[in-house]
């Protein structure tokens, strides 16, 4: 048997001793190592496994440079600098670093995942499918990756192939929730409505302790526009639940909303955003608030979203409405401009995020708004055609332009479609 060097027991002992969270003691038995054997790998590795659990990523990048320079190829190294880069939402750097990890021989199924994982962030979603897709033949019992794989064909809308990740996953993994929730939202997304209910029952039996699938079944009746029994479940499931208390009042303002209970919604929305801010709530009531006419409490709602500067669905929502606002108190240049600002923003934005097709949308209007509206119709276009013609707002919004144009057979057409395929051109107070 090959005697220990004196560098691997120092390395030895220091793990013994950062696996009880002695750090201190850990670094003294690792730069011992060093100096006993200054080429031996291990060490390195170690110290810099030590600074990121102790959040000192400037050093931990060191020790990691250091095994790179004894070994550019070093998968492990290449691992944990891409990490760190994650950390310090450096995208490009971590997709570089991890994407040399994955092609060495360090065979650590992680690599895999947060490749996938920064692809979703970067909203390049195929990128994120094809990691996912190799982690899983590999290991198909992997729970986070085919969790996230489901998440990203419902979000691309290929329910069929959700729906199959979904029976996989409920027959590999019996006694895992989420498959029984991602196939009641496949079924709900292919309008296959008794099937849809009938999952989420079946998992309310398996699961009875579980509330998720209480909203699941509040999703299905909204879907199928039964809103009393959906308000019925909510009172009957959660009245006397407090710790539910904040979401389920969310969910009861978005179906009275739905269900065209202006007043009530508007007491209720006005309640949740004065005790206990949100911008999806702020997001709803601003919209209560365009539809009552009341423009100059919506341009609040707006401007709050808008300082908070959270990069999300609701922030780009402002940004448009905070325009449409001012449009309608008849402050027309600073509407104007703001119209002009707000395109600049989306065009930005889309290059971030080139999967969030609805900043396209926000453009056109601006365009629209604008009289532009050559550019306008070249983002409706552009939106049909790569959403393979199932992009019903855009149709509606190609409809509103041809109507400023006085074409109103092409308006009429278009604004059908869209209305026909559609199920948020409700979400708008002002197109």
């Amino acid at each position: 048997m090959q005697q220990m060097s004196l560098a691997e027991e120092y390395n030895q002992q220091g793990r013994g001793l950062y696996g009880l969270d002695k750090y201190d003691e850990a670094l003294d038995f690792f730069r011992k190592a060093e100096e006993k054997d200054p080429s031996y790998l291990r060490t390195y590795i170690n110290k810099a496994e030590l600074y990121i659990t102790t959040h000192q990523l400037d050093k931990a990048k060191e020790e990691l440079n250091k095994v790179l320079y004894l070994d550019k190829n070093n998968g492990e190294a290449n691992f944990h600098l891409g990490n760190i880069a994650y950390l310090e939402q450096d995208a490009k750097m971590a997709v570089s670093y991890l994407t040399k990890a994955y092609n060495s021989d360090y065979k650590n199924p992680r690599t895999a995942y947060h490749l996938a994982c920064l692809y979703i962030d970067m909203h390049k979603d195929e990128q994120a499918l094809f990691y996912l897709n190799k982690l899983l033949k590999e290991d198909p019992f992997q729970v986070e990756a085919r969790l996230r794989k489901m998440e990203i064909l419902v979000g691309m809308r290929k329910y069929e192939e959700a729906l199959r990740n979904a029976d996989e996953m409920i027959e590999l993994l019996p006694d895992t929730f989420e498959g029984y929730h991602y196939k009641f939202v496949t079924l709900l997304g292919l309008q296959r409505y008794p099937e849809a209910k009938q999952a989420v029952e079946r998992a309310m039996e398996l699961f009875p302790d579980d509330l998720g699938f209480v909203y699941d079944l509040i999703k299905y009746y909204e879907q199928v526009e039964e809103y009393d029994r959906a308000l019925e479940l909510i009172d009957d499931r959660f009245q006397a639940n407090a710790q539910d208390r904040r979401s389920i009042r969310k969910e009861k303002a978005k179906l009275m909303f739905a269900m065209g209970k202006a007043d009530e919604t508007k007491e209720l929305l006005e309640s949740i955003v004065a005790e206990d801010y949100d911008d999806e709530m702020c997001y709803c009531l601003m919209q209560v608030y365009g539809g009552f006419g009341e423009y100059d409490k919506a341009l609040e709602c707006c401007r709050k979203i808008i300082e908070g500067g959270r990069d999300s669905q609701y922030y780009y929502s402002a940004v448009y409405h905070e325009a449409v606002a001012c449009d309608r108190l008849e402050r027309k240049k600073e509407a104007e401009e703001k119209y002009r600002r707000a395109a600049n923003t989306f065009r930005m934005a889309s290059a971030r995020h080139p999967g969030m097709l609805g900043l396209y949308l926000y453009r056109a209007l601006c365009y629209r708004r604008l009289g532009e509206y050559d550019r306008a119709m070249e983002m409706t276009d552009y939106l049909i055609t790569i959403s393979d013609q199932k992009f019903g707002e855009a149709y509606f919004v190609k409809g509103l332009i041809y109507e400023d144009l006085n074409d109103e057979k092409k308006a009429r057409e278009y604004k059908e479609k869209g209305l026909a395929m559609s199920t948020v051109l409700n979400q708008f107070f002002s197109l």
